[in-house]
């Protein structure tokens, strides 16, 4: 026999005084706890809900008799369950929150403290206190994302009898819906009267919305749910677009036209009965509202919603899945995690344009063609368009950019500073991926200490919306810089032949060699592509060097192999701009000493002259020589190669007989007044054999690295062939050195030309290999390829990463002889050289990071023959806009731009 009694929870003070009197009731005051004491196993759950079975089937051990139980301090909903089976020790605890106990609802809620359970023997006694919180039983609409044309269906268990029955997704009826705004395929429109309305046939697909119930209800549970898609508008709110499109009505599904609850009721006949636990209540023009019913026991109910598959091109929509009342059975829609309004996400089918490449280059009066891409082939059997605009821009210096359909046409959309109202229709072909436009673009700026014309293309969005057959569109943009530099400059116009071309801050290049008199010579060409120094500081012209009337330092009378490396960081603010640039010039002496050189300019924006207008102004001439110094006093300096960071810091890399010196040289300062002087830090020897050092490199996290090929051993490797590539770096601010490393194969592995950006590294040479990496960051031979000219890509452990023999397209009647220049910007690299009939080429390479043998981790984007030239002197990247080549040809040397996919952009 059992003894019981009840409480809630505020009647606490009657806690003590019941167990005592159940402790007297039970005969014995004893409660020390012997072996043979009874004692209760096992602790309940803590947690209960409501309308959902609470029950836990405690053990009991000990105790010379048959047991007896007692519940004390326990809700009215939790009982002791009935046993007739006396020789089990142990019983059943059970109760239902809200049903059992007087169904007293969510008057069952809160938290239970000091609940005991006891049991006796009959003279022993033993107990155990458990506390329950009584919580709500949640209902969530789960998320989702639909995709137009098919069927969506939650991932469940089917099998469970928690689910309820999944209805027939092979179902697609055929539906007519009336659009009440719509446009076809390029037909103008320039304000929401132009939109007309009609009758589209489609296929529809279910979707289904799940719906979770957080427990198993003990009784059945219903919600009374609404789909909402967007909400009515007024042709008071049209501006450009009908209402229904515009601002946040571009992302809500229309309810009808995109979407449906009750197809039958909305098309009359076709669709299938909803499945047995869903109820249809009503529809309007914005949406549908039913039942969903869960039987008990059930978790996982689904709400069949009809997506048309149609012919619009439209953002990324939702509509709405809200559950309004629950109309039967105990379930909360606001508490403990109850989500009782969800916006499901449709996702249109419709192939996406974006653009094949992210900026252009295009010349002042001339043009470039542009392709637009699918994100696949035009698979739907009809033409789809899009629209190209350029964006507004109102301020700055007059511009105009002209948007064809092709190059010569006369069909073109303008857009300048003060007109921007038209945009450009592109058409996709049925099964093409791609289609080209010509961009044309001039400008009035004449300004050379002034960055570039930027304008940017972008898709027109508002063409999309209501129209059939338009291409979805993205946010991508084409950044379209205006290069005003329209003719090659020639050896004539400088005077002396270039050994040396490092691109600037503005679109400016610098160039070094010598003259005629065999003197050095080092000159700026502005970005405007005009080295004529008489114009004076506002050029941003300067000659130095022998006999240039700016103090610049001594000069030798000759030198074989020039260097020149720049930086430049804007060093101002928001309100008065500034760019501070450096440029590095180092050559080798006849003394073996070496010279280095630092030059610093500034470019400023300010009311210099008071007169409420802001001026652009460039640093004295005069001033902008800071120091010179051979780099070491003692051994033999061989200079080679030269890098500066954004810092004025100077870091030049040099041979000796039988070793490879790295320096690095800050700038400091000296006298009254104070003037710059080089303030040598450190200098650092990698012993070799017989090495070549073909670049240093400044880097954010591998410190200074050093790379080149030695044909013995570097310290402290050993040779692996004839002739091996080494990579040295060491810490940017003196201290332990990072790697010495040396790789490649058993043959000669000689590189001519390094480049870098970031942490990878490019090596060139013209005769190796045959070189293919084998994906563990070394070589393996390529059995199927020739040795010839390469490019290489390692990391900064040396690690390789790519390698590559370029080639040519069976379609193009050249082969690479050699690589005389090379150019690095992020994952793409520039090549230029000789072909095997003495013209010249360029090519652009990528690399992709792919250790698939199916993918090259290094391919060719493009190539092409370099127009009137024979070959390359140097080349550099400026800013991923341009390439700077300096060419030889029959005529003597020129300075010629080209954009970033080869194309020259001169006259």
């Amino acid at each position: 026999m059992s003894l019981s009694t009840n409480a809630v929870p505020v009647r606490r003070s009657l806690q003590a005084l019941l167990l005592a009197l159940t402790l007297l009731l039970m005969g014995c005051g004893d409660t020390s706890n012997s072996p043979e004491d009874p004692r209760i196993l096992g602790f309940p759950p803590q947690v209960a809900y409501l309308g959902v079975d609470y029950n836990y089937n405690f053990g009991a051990v000990g105790g010379d008799n048959l047991l007896n139980y007692s519940l004390v301090n326990n809700p009215s909903w939790l009982a002791l369950e009935a046993t007739t089976n006396k020789a089990r020790k142990g019983i059943v605890l059970r109760g239902v929150p809200g049903i059992t106990g007087g169904r007293e609802g969510e008057d069952d809620l809160g938290q239970y403290d000091s609940i005991r359970i006891a049991t006796n023997d009959g003279n022993l006694i033993g107990d155990s206190e458990f506390s329950v919180e009584v919580r709500h039983n949640p209902l969530e609409v789960v998320s989702g994302t639909v995709t137009e044309g098919e069927p969506y269906e939650p991932e469940v268990s089917k099998d469970s009898d928690e689910v309820c029955e999944v209805p027939d997704m092979s179902v697609s009826p055929g539906v007519t819906v009336h659009h009440e705004k719509l446009v076809s395929e390029n037909t103008k429109v320039t304000a929401p009267s132009d939109y007309g309305s009609g009758s589209k046939d489609y296929q529809t697909y279910r979707a289904l919305v799940r719906v979770d119930l957080g427990q198993p209800s003990v009784e059945p549970v219903s919600v009374r749910f609404r789909i909402q898609g967007q909400e009515p508008c007024s042709a008071e709110d049209e501006e450009e677009l009908p209402c229904e499109y515009e601002g946040g009505n571009q992302n809500r599904a229309i309810y009808k036209e995109d979407l449906i609850l009750d197809g039958n009721n909305a098309y009359g006949s076709g669709f299938p009965e909803p499945p047995e636990y869903l109820e249809y209540l009503s529809e309007d023009d914005d949406g549908g509202t039913g039942l969903l019913h869960f039987e008990a026991g059930q978790t996982t109910c689904f709400i069949p919603v009809w997506v048309h598959d149609d012919r619009f091109a439209e953002n990324t929509e939702s509509f709405e899945v809200e559950l309004q009342e629950v109309t039967e059975g105990i379930a909360s829609l606001n508490d403990n995690g109850a989500v009782r309004t969800r916006s499901i996400q449709i996702e249109d089918n419709t192939p996406t344009a974006g653009f094949e490449t992210e900026s252009i280059t295009v010349s002042e009066n001339g043009g470039r063609e542009v392709t637009a891409t699918l994100n696949r082939s035009n698979d739907t059997g009809e033409t789809l368009y899009a629209a190209v605009e350029v964006v507004e821009v109102t301020d700055g210096p007059s511009w105009q950019v002209d948007l064809c359909p092709e190059q010569g046409s006369t069909d073109c959309v303008t857009a300048s500073k003060t007109t921007n109202n038209d945009s450009l229709v592109i058409a996709f072909d049925p099964g093409s991926d791609e289609t080209t436009f010509y961009v044309q673009a001039s400008t009035s700026s004449d300004a050379p200490l002034k960055e570039e014309i930027m304008r940017e293309l972008q898709f027109d969005q508002s063409f999309q919306y209501g129209r059939e057959f338009a291409a979805a569109t993205t946010d991508s943009t084409v950044e379209t810089y205006i290069n005003e530099w329209p003719d090659d400059v020639t050896q004539s116009e400088l005077g002396f032949s270039v050994d040396s071309l490092v691109a600037g801050a503005l679109g400016e290049v610098y160039v070094a060699g010598v003259d005629s008199s065999s003197a050095i010579r080092l000159q700026s060409i502005n970005r405007l592509g005009n080295p004529d120094v008489s114009g004076g500081t506002q050029s941003d012209v300067v000659a130095l060097g022998e006999n240039s009337g700016v103090d610049s330092g001594g000069w030798p009378q000759t030198s074989d192999a020039i260097q020149l490396a720049f930086a430049g960081e804007n060093t101002g603010t928001t309100g008065s701009p500034q760019v501070t640039r450096y440029l590095g010039v180092a050559y080798p002496t006849a003394s073996d000493k070496g010279m280095v050189k630092l030059f610093r300019s500034t470019i400023s924006t300010g009311d210099s002259d008071n007169d409420g207008n802001d001026e652009t102004v460039r640093s004295e001439e005069a001033e902008e020589f800071l120091w010179q110094m051979n780099p070491v006093a003692d051994g033999v300096w061989d200079q080679k190669v030269l890098d500066v960071n954004q810092d004025g810091t100077l870091y030049a890399g040099a041979l000796d007989n039988d070793s490879v010196r790295v320096t690095r040289i800050d700038t400091g300062e000296e006298g009254d007044p104070a003037e710059p002087v080089a303030d040598p830090a450190w200098t650092e020897n990698l012993e070799a054999t017989d090495p070549l050092l073909n670049g240093l490199f400044d880097t954010d996290t591998a410190g200074i690295v050093a790379l080149g090929s030695d044909k013995g051993a570097v310290d402290p490797g050993t040779n692996i062939g004839g002739e091996d590539f080494y990579l040295f770096s060491r810490n940017a601010d003196g201290g332990a050195v990072n790697e010495r490393v040396q790789f490649g194969t058993e043959g000669d592995d000689r590189a001519d030309l390094a480049g870098a950006d970031g942490n990878r590294f490019w090596l060139a040479g013209n005769q190796g290999g045959p070189y293919q990496e084998d994906g563990s960051g070394d070589f393996e031979e390529d059995t199927d390829g020739s040795a010839g000219p390469f490019l290489i890509v390692v990391n900064s452990n040396g690690n390789v990463q790519g390698a590559i023999h370029p080639d040519i397209p069976e379609d193009q009647n050249w082969q690479v002889s050699n690589i005389q220049a090379l150019a690095v910007s992020g994952n793409d690299a520039f090549i230029a050289g000789q072909t095997g009939d003495d013209r010249a080429y360029l090519m652009g390479l990528r690399y992709t990071g792919s250790q698939s043998g199916d993918e090259p981790s290094i391919e060719q984007r493009w190539s092409g023959i370099v127009d009137g030239a024979n070959g390359i002197v140097d080349m550099d990247n400026y800013r991923d806009r341009k390439l700077y080549l300096v060419l030889e040809t029959d005529a003597g040397q020129m300075i010629r731009p080209y954009d970033q996919v080869g194309n020259p952009l001169t006259q």
